[in-house]
């Protein structure tokens, strides 16, 4: 073979090796692997960039060339969080069938004399350790106003559809706060 062929061969093949090195080094240490840190959110690498945006708790990769598209929750609109969930004797929340566009809510209530529960939920976002009430999509909206009284299993069941509410939400760490009479318990889930 002749000795262009093999070194654009040679050359060809490292170039492979650095992309997949650069790619495996995004999902192990979270930034390519010969990278500049831009600022606080960028690191500019060879073939990828990683972003970490505030939002997310894991970075976003970009190819080279693309366009960054960061979902930005508008949080310079919504306000910090008033509200203090307590923990309420014999009263536990569970959440399952987590997605972007809602959940299922299992309080188990095993007091003699329950709580009633209704619809009215409000899911907020921790951001730095603070938590910040989410902007809703529309201005005029409200709840049935209905009280649900635990089963025989002492449980009370939601399946909440946030979408039209919020809208599909970014990842990141979220709550989700019910009322039970004048006080508030809540429970945290994630969305990674």
């Amino acid at each position: 073979m002749k000795k262009g062929l093999k070194i654009i061969i040679l050359v060809f093949i490292g170039i492979i090796l650095l992309i997949v090195i650069d790619f495996v080094c995004i999902f192990t240490i979270n930034r390519p692997l010969l990278a500049i840190k831009d600022n606080n959110q960028v690191y500019r690498g060879l073939f990828y960039d990683t972003y970490n945006c505030h939002e997310y708790s894991i970075p976003q990769i970009r190819v080279k060339g693309t366009k960054l598209t960061c979902t930005v929750l508008d949080i310079q609109l919504a306000k910090e969080s008033l509200y203090k969930p307590i923990n309420i004797e014999n009263i536990t929340i569970s959440i399952s069938n987590v997605s972007k566009t809602g959940a299922t809510i299992i309080i188990k209530d095993t007091n003699k004399i329950p709580y009633t529960y209704g619809q009215w939920y409000k899911i907020e976002k921790n951001i730095n350790g603070k938590w910040y009430e989410l902007k809703t999509i529309i201005d005029n909206y409200g709840f049935t106003s209905i009280g649900y009284l635990p089963d025989k299993n002492n449980e009370v069941k939601f399946v909440i559809d946030w979408e039209w509410l919020y809208g599909k939400l970014p990842l990141g760490n979220y709550r989700i706060l019910k009322q039970v009479n004048e006080h508030y318990i809540a429970f945290e889930f994630s969305l990674i």
